[in-house]
């Protein structure tokens, strides 16, 4: 799968439900105003990053756990590349992307400290009005709760307006309702509804479809009526 673009018009909610919904492995090269970063991702999960002076030295190194070694960092250190490297810029639009699958090696599990679920909605905090009308476009859109909503949920530290959003999800509000019901204001309600969505806590809610009579009562009735003319 190649994924490029600019984080002005693709941001980090979008990129990272892509990457978490095919569990994807890789590395996520960012180039910054200030720094090149490599996001390395595996199964979906944002696992490690580091920043590089050249980009081709991102793919000097295949291995993941010699990386660490070479980089003499202990693995339940990991994590604090993220808080350094990324969760800082989560709200930052100004930026080439492009993620590579496949060539890095993980030998060994490597602990998530940072979910996927957390990361996407710790993003869309960040987004603007016109990045959350890209699926929050229509106020009678009906969402309902996912399948698995409790366990991605339980990986989330949720705000209390994010928890007051997602307990009006019920299969039956509209995005209108939700909105109105919530007493928060509408951007704060689009942001919870697009992270939820993007982590796949919620869902859009399809349309029943009307299943049509194999036969029409007039003509069920004429033929009733033949049978007993025999």
């Amino acid at each position: 799968m190649a994924l490029t673009g600019d984080l002005s018009t693709f941001s980090f909610a979008d990129i990272l439900q892509v990457l978490a919904k095919d569990k994807k492995s890789g590395v996520l090269l960012v180039e910054w105003k200030d720094m090149i970063v490599a996001y390395y991702i595996k199964d979906g999960e944002v696992v490690f990053a580091r920043p590089v002076d050249k980009v081709f030295r991102v793919y000097t190194d295949r291995n993941f756990d010699q990386l660490i070694n070479k980089l003499r960092i202990r693995r339940e250190d990991i994590h604090k590349a993220i808080e350094r490297f990324f969760l800082p810029r989560l709200g930052m639009k100004e930026g080439i992307f492009s993620f590579t699958p496949g060539f890095i090696k993980y030998e060994s599990d490597v602990p998530v400290y940072y979910p996927v679920e957390e990361l996407i909605m710790r993003a869309s905090r960040h987004l603007t009005e016109e990045e959350v009308e890209r699926k929050i476009s229509d106020e009678l859109l009906v969402f309902e709760k996912a399948p698995d909503a409790d366990v991605k949920a339980g990986r989330v530290k949720l705000t209390e307006e994010e928890k007051k959003v997602l307990s009006l999800v019920d299969g039956s509000r509209t995005v209108e309702e939700i909105r109105k019901e919530s007493g928060l204001d509408r951007l704060t309600v689009d942001r919870a509804l697009y992270g939820l969505l993007a982590a796949g806590i919620i869902r859009r809610k399809r349309k029943e479809r009307m299943q049509r009579p194999s036969i029409t009562l007039d003509l069920l009735a004429k033929i009733i009526e033949k049978i007993k003319q025999l």
